[in-house]
């Protein structure tokens, strides 16, 4: 991983001085011609081809990085995260993104790394706030977990991700009415979606748990 982040920052540093050498603009791919009900397997494709079409555009790699992350080819969506990066440094959702698959892999710490990046390049990236909870809370450090959660939440009080989130290392600490606070936010928001979901169950199950002592 060092030699990824080695040669991010080396291409960041050759894009600002080709930037500062009034570089021509990059040739974007037609990504909106790609049918929205075509399957995934159809759209990697068709991303493939364009990738080869339009070599430096970095949202081509992105897109493809997302693609390889649904299908769970998690190799496939690092190496086209890192493209992407190396081509535009300040892509910061790919950043965001290939972090999480490096926590997913067991690379906390490059993850942590990654998403320290995000937010000195974005202070506004609610996401990143977000997601480097997830990473302390999977590491079992529940109270700096819940400082990125109120940190993403001061950014975009909406994350229904954030509130749910934050439920979860409330419960992880004992403070279930505090849990369940923040868990009602994502059922009233009536977001529908699997976050929706599994705030209702969390909900049920903190009641009865209260009930219960």
């Amino acid at each position: 991983m060092v030699k990824m982040f080695t040669l991010i920052l080396a291409t960041a540093l050759v894009a600002a001085f080709l930037s500062g050498c009034g570089a021509p603009a990059v040739k974007r791919a037609p990504m909106e011609i790609i049918p929205e009900d075509a399957d995934t397997e159809e759209k990697i494709e068709m991303l493939e081809a364009m990738g080869h079409e339009y070599p430096e555009d970095a949202l081509v790699y992105y897109e493809l990085g997302n693609l390889y992350s649904e299908q769970l080819l998690a190799m496939d969506a690092m190496e086209s995260y890192e493209r992407a990066l190396g081509m535009d440094p300040s892509l910061n959702k790919a950043r965001v993104n290939l972090a999480m698959l490096l926590a997913e892999s067991d690379e906390v710490d490059s993850a942590k790394v990654l998403l320290d990046e995000a937010i000195r390049i974005d202070p506004t990236d609610a996401k990143a706030y977000n997601n480097l909870g997830m990473v302390y809370y999977t590491d079992l450090d529940v109270n700096t977990a819940v400082n990125y959660f109120r940190k993403a939440l001061e950014v975009d009080p909406t994350s229904i991700e954030a509130h749910y989130n934050l439920g979860l290392a409330f419960a992880e600490r004992g403070l279930l009415k505090e849990a369940i606070r923040e868990w009602n936010v994502v059922v009233e928001s009536g977001e529908e979606g699997e976050t929706l979901q599994r705030a209702k169950l969390s909900v049920e199950r903190a009641q009865k748990e209260l009930r219960t002592e």
